[in-house]
């Protein structure tokens, strides 16, 4: 079905690129990625010097009946087989590759608009239904793989994260190839982590040079693997990562073989493509970790943007205002300070250090007589209907007080409240509010909310943001706030911490306080090193609280005066982290390096 491979002379001077983007968050956000793709695709700077994004990832068309919103809110269907759709007369290039595939394919086009920014990206969609794929065509190409990559898909295939996306490479190859025209070529596809590998594969194989591929890698899935599964966490890891990297070590030598892991065995194959590209500094550590050939393997590193929120002191102060008085309904009481943990409700965030901190916090701020709360705004099980909040907002007093069981505490969010509750008992001058939920609005929040706030307002409002994960390759959450004067409080194996370095030259800022788990000995040995236990991960972590709450309560402001300052710093150190500066000093120059020179 492909035309055969020939050579092409690239031009240099080609105005405009071909992106395809391989992803699992094509139409919804569910994690990073798609604030990613959403902040370059709406960058002008990427617009610039990208003619055409199409973004690509799977589907259960045949589960959606509405074909008007296969694409979601923000999405155009152009064409669609199971509805009958065709306004951009795609039938004749389509239905071969629907054929002979046996899929169902949906095309169209979606907009993106960052929240709280007067910015506007478009990009096409394909999305392929592969749940009843060829079964004769798939084994060929799983046969492919292994005569071309060794890589043995009877181990994984009873695993649909692989199985889906291996179904997916083909399909999408060849509808990706219809699509262009000759001089659009040629097209540069992003595996976004390892979904997006079967089909950078496939491209490999059959693309020739009308194709580059690229491995976006929002992080290291073995690396995190280890990280969460060991109980010494990042305390454990990159120390031993430190270690193994200064020996000439990778990690099949020092965790033993990983090759029985689906995600481990697609990513290790990454350093086939043209570019690597990865997220934060560590990230990048991680992957050249993998095996010799990713050490010799250039791996460019591309931080995520920033968000940049336009603040005044002034709109500060509304939102702040806006948020002590929902405190109070809550709490009885107006705190002092702010602190906020907006995330996600898994292990890598590390939420005990929260509470870790928090604890040290109380003994200070009794000192002082002062008070703080800390709201958690993270959800494990999706947005609860308006009529739920409110009859729990009635009942029980929701989000300050719990009950187990949906519409209420589910899954993490059980344990999270087993640890909020006791702290709160136990503690007069800082209490924790876990709210349960995605969004800010009296609709998602309940009636107590005052009227006009929204999500935007809780971002402004807060003194202090929280991220010491365990693991963060990146980490934009926890440097939201930053615009808006906080103090954000991170890990420094995020990501974002070496960036904050990167822009600073160095010197670091009072907006961000680095938190370090990874403060052992170091002149210790491999094999002691991936020894650490819980607890000498908890007593690093309890020394570590206290150096931060001393540090914290140095970098509050005092007045009116020194929270504007710190509006002023976090302005300006958001205007050097933005999209547009990612853009032009990480990723184009990598893009025109591989599309005219091949890696």
């Amino acid at each position: 079905m492909a035309k055969s491979p020939r050579p092409r002379t690239p031009n240099p001077n080609k105005p405009k690129l071909t992106l395809a983007h391989v992803t699992h968050e094509a139409v919804d956000k569910i994690g990073g990625i798609g604030t990613v793709l959403e902040g370059m695709i709406a960058s002008p700077v990427y617009q610039q010097r990208v003619g055409r994004s199409i973004l690509i990832g799977p589907t259960a068309a045949h589960l959606h009946p509405d074909p008007k919103r296969r694409l979601g809110h923000e999405g155009q269907v152009l064409y669609s087989s199971i509805d009958q759709i065709d306004e951009a007369n795609l039938a004749g290039r389509f239905r071969p590759i629907e054929w002979a595939f046996n899929v169902t394919i949906v095309y169209g086009k979606r907009t993106f608009q960052p929240p709280g920014e007067d910015r506007v990206g478009e990009a096409e969609v394909l999305l392929i239904d592969v749940f009843r794929a060829n079964p004769d065509r798939l084994n060929i190409f799983k046969l492919r793989l292994w005569q071309t990559f060794a890589l043995d898909s009877s181990k994984y295939e009873s695993a649909w994260d692989y199985e889906e996306y291996v179904r997916l490479a083909e399909p999408a190859f060849y509808a990706l190839r219809a699509l262009l025209d000759e001089d659009e070529l040629p097209c540069v596809l992003f595996a976004h982590e390892f979904m997006g590998m079967p089909a950078a594969l496939a491209a490999i194989i059959d693309g020739g040079d009308d194709f580059r591929t690229v491995f976006h890698a929002h992080e290291c899935a073995t690396a995190r693997r280890i990280v969460e599964d060991h109980a010494g966490h990042d305390t454990m890891f990159y120390n031993v990562l430190l270690r193994a990297r200064e020996e000439d070590k990778f990690v099949n030598d020092v965790f033993g073989d990983q090759s029985h892991l689906l995600r481990h065995a697609l990513i290790s194959r990454a350093h086939l493509c043209d570019g690597v590209i990865a997220v934060g500094d560590y990230t990048r550590q991680e992957m050249a970790f993998l095996s010799p050939k990713f050490a010799k393997h250039p791996i460019d590193l591309v931080y995520n943007g920033v968000p940049s929120m336009k603040v005044t002191p002034g709109s500060k102060k509304a939102s702040r205002d806006m948020l002590l008085d929902y405190s109070n309904t809550l709490l009885g009481y107006k705190p002092d300070w702010l602190l906020t943990h907006v995330t996600r409700p898994v292990i890598s965030k590390a939420m005990w250090r929260d509470m870790k901190l928090c604890h040290e916090l109380d003994a200070r701020f009794a000192q002082r007589g002062q008070t703080a709360v800390l709201y958690i705004l993270t959800s494990g099980g999706g947005v609860r209907r308006p009529t739920d909040v409110v009859q729990m907002e009635s009942q029980y007093g929701w989000p300050r007080q719990h009950r187990f069981g949906y519409p209420d505490l589910v899954g993490p969010e059980e344990g999270l409240w087993r640890m909020i509750e006791p702290f709160n008992a136990g503690h007069k001058h800082v209490q924790v509010v876990l709210v349960n939920q995605f969004g800010w609005s009296r609709t998602t929040i309940g009636k107590r909310l005052p009227a006009k706030m929204d999500i935007a307002d809780f971002r402004r409002a807060t003194d202090v943001e929280l991220g010491m994960a365990i693991y963060e390759p990146f980490g934009i959450s926890p440097l939201e706030p930053l615009a808006a004067g906080a103090v954000c409080v991170i890990s420094n194996v995020c990501g974002c911490e070496g960036f904050v370095q990167h822009v600073t030259s160095g010197a670091g800022t009072p907006n961000v306080l680095t938190a370090d788990y990874t403060n052992v000995p170091n002149d210790l040995p491999i094999d002691q090193l991936k020894q650490i236990s819980h607890a000498q991960r908890d007593a690093v972590e309890d020394i570590e609280s206290a150096r931060l709450a001393d540090e914290l309560l140095a970098r509050l402001p005092v007045d009116e005066k020194a929270r504007g300052e710190l509006i002023r710093e976090g302005q300006k150190l958001v205007g050097r982290m933005g999209w547009d500066q990612v853009i032009d000093e990480g990723l184009l120059p990598m893009l025109t390096r591989i599309v005219n020179g091949r890696g």
